[in-house]
């Protein structure tokens, strides 16, 4: 039997995680999984769900683990020796990413012919499903796919190994200077690394150019704030019998990207050490208010207000887009030949500060693996340039873990000269990203997230943002308390 076993649970969007969020038609969405980290270019969420519609916040009350799909053999080089060391190997991506993880994985047995590599791909909601279950249970796989925010979760409920001595062991092999900072702070977990990097993502605007240039509008620059977005927009918006029929800028609400502008404007989330949830302050009052009243002007469209099963951005219904930086080859799929578009940066806060958090995808090492010593070699090596070449940059996916790995990203975006030609922007702009990490309860902040500040954003509630803030505090610090005593 090949040595290379490679089992597929169903499809899975690259951007199936991002489906934690609310949509107002396909304008207004809520919070998400991370944009960051998928596999497959895709929009951001599609209708207009309430509640996240992909990862568990708490372990499922049922133990069932996710069915597999036929095994799919794989031809390799070189036999395994006798002695063999097993891995198992679990990722979240899909179909379109199982030749890429194959090819990486030949690549290390042919290098390691001694350390079999059996690879299970599992689909959307199984996939947390699945690892809560075996988390649970003792039985995780030796290496397996760790979303930054869920690294202090994993690391908090002890199913994953600090790096920390390991890395310190092969500083020169791992070079954490390759790492993003902001991505460095987001891996480790009481100072210490619980992962190594696969992707990063953040969020830029998209623009339609053939729009600005029909109604005599400068184009959006690179270095910009938010209130001139504002006064960008405004020159778009129309109104037929007192309703707004014209929007401008499709605008998604995920709690892990609106972070960044809480801290733009000068807010905290939480106390440095995750103890206590202090969003209500007059910061992040202002933040959401600001946002509030450019909804109200029609900046961008409520709940429900754009037709349903359209990306009104790639249409051409609106002049620009809040959308992160995997949508590149999404967007040239969706828009063709329709019209010239481009992408500039995410802009600053009213005080000139980056308003840009990201968030991305990362492999942890599980603490039950009996063989941690191969794990770390394989997570190394699926860590390494050159594989990071082939798993991100090569594929044009979201922007490299790695930063040496980026002009190669920029090389293939840039390919044909193919919109948009501004893409290096989203590596750029990487640089000022908010080294912000998780806390250990953010599945279940993420459904309080979605729950009241969703609803606030998208114009399903109209109560005022202290209101809202001062519930959703509230909520967050039961969340706190229940989690301590657990």
């Amino acid at each position: 039997m090949d040595r290379i076993l490679n089992k597929t649970t169903g499809r899975l969007s690259r951007r199936e995680f991002l489906r934690h969020s609310v949509l107002a038609g396909l304008a207004v969405g809520a919070s998400s999984i991370l944009a960051a980290c998928a596999p497959q270019a895709a929009p951001a969420p599609t209708t207009a769900p309430v509640q996240p519609t992909e990862a568990p916040t708490t372990a499922p009350a049922e133990a069932t683990e996710a069915p597999a799909a036929q095994a799919t053999e794989v031809p390799t080089a070189a036999p395994a020796s006798s002695g063999a060391v097993t891995l198992r190997f679990v990722t979240n991506h899909g179909e379109s990413d199982v030749p890429l993880f194959q090819h990486v994985i030949k690549n290390f047995m042919d290098k390691y012919p001694d350390i079999k590599i059996d690879h299970l791909d599992i689909a959307g909601n199984e996939f947390y499903d699945t690892i809560n279950t075996q988390g649970a249970g003792g039985g995780l796989p030796d290496v397996w796919y760790t979303r930054t925010f869920d690294v202090p979760v994993y690391a908090s409920r002890k199913w994953t190994i600090s790096l920390q001595s390991l890395v310190e062991r092969d500083a020169a092999e791992v070079n954490v200077d390759d790492f993003w900072p902001a991505e460095v702070a987001q891996m480790k977990w009481n100072g210490e690394l619980y992962a190594l990097p696969y992707d990063f993502s953040n969020i830029g605007i998209y623009y339609n150019k053939a729009m600005f240039a029909s109604s005599s509008v400068d184009l959006p620059p690179d270095k910009w704030t938010w209130p001139d977005l504002v006064t960008l927009a405004l020159k778009f918006v129309k109104k037929e019998n007192g309703e707004f029929s014209a929007w401008g800028l499709q605008f998604y609400n995920w709690d892990w990207v609106f972070m960044g502008l809480l801290f733009g404007w000068g807010g905290k989330i939480w106390t440095d050490d995750f103890s206590q949830c202090v969003i209500d302050s007059p910061e992040n009052r202002d933040c959401f208010q600001f946002f509030v009243d450019a909804r109200n002007q029609g900046v961008y469209p409520e709940a429900g207000a754009t037709p349903q099963g359209v990306d009104p951005f790639a249409a051409g219904l609106l002049a620009m887009s809040f959308q992160g930086s995997w949508a590149t080859t999404y967007m040239r799929d969706q828009i063709k030949d329709k019209f010239d578009f481009d992408v500039t940066a995410m802009p600053l806060s009213p005080k000139g500060n980056s308003c840009i958090n990201a968030a991305g995808g990362a492999w942890g090492i599980a603490a039950t693996s009996k063989n941690q010593e191969a794990a770390w070699k394989f997570n190394k090596f699926l860590t390494s340039t050159e594989s990071t070449n082939i798993l991100i940059s090569e594929p044009l996916r979201s922007i490299p873990g790695r930063q040496s790995s980026v002009p190669l990203w920029e090389q293939k975006a840039a390919e044909g000269g193919m919109p948009p030609k501004n893409v290096e922007v989203f590596a750029k702009q990487m640089q000022g990203a908010n080294a912000v990490p998780y806390p250990p309860y953010w599945r279940d902040f993420e459904t309080a997230w979605n729950n009241q500040i969703a609803p606030l954003l998208d114009g399903t509630v109209k109560d005022k943002p202290e209101t809202v803030l001062a519930s959703f505090q509230s909520e967050v610090n039961r969340i706190i308390s229940q989690s301590k005593g657990s």
